[in-house]
């Protein structure tokens, strides 16, 4: 497939974070930005389908473990109901993913301009 609504093949994308676990590996990315949505609906994208393009790791990120599963990502996107509640439209996390979306943005745009 050479494109999806949400992706394409050959495009760069900041990954948000990343669910890792024995048998799979998953890329939080951003909606594309021509969405048409209210709100970002990022999507979880099987991370064997992205070559990784740059060996930093944003400043931001800890390490979360829980049951075997490492998730790499913001702090603030660690606790168990970040995702609920940004899906559910709640207006502080809607607030701090667009906050920490652009900051991850900010950081690739540098990294690539050096």
């Amino acid at each position: 497939m050479s494109e999806h609504p949400a992706i394409r093949v050959g495009e760069d994308y900041p990954v948000l974070e990343v669910f890792a676990e024995r048998t799979r590996a998953l890329f939080r990315l951003p909606d594309r930005v021509e969405s048409r949505e209210p709100i970002d609906t990022p999507g979880m994208w099987d991370a064997a389908m992205f070559e990784i393009v740059s060996e930093r790791m944003p400043t931001c990120w800890v390490a979360g473990l829980d049951e075997g599963r490492l998730t790499p990502a913001a702090q603030e996107w660690q606790r168990p109901v970040v995702w609920k509640e940004y899906f559910d439209h709640l207006s502080a996390a809607v607030a701090e993913y667009d906050r920490l979306k652009a900051q991850k943005i900010i950081a690739e745009g540098d990294r690539l301009a050096e």
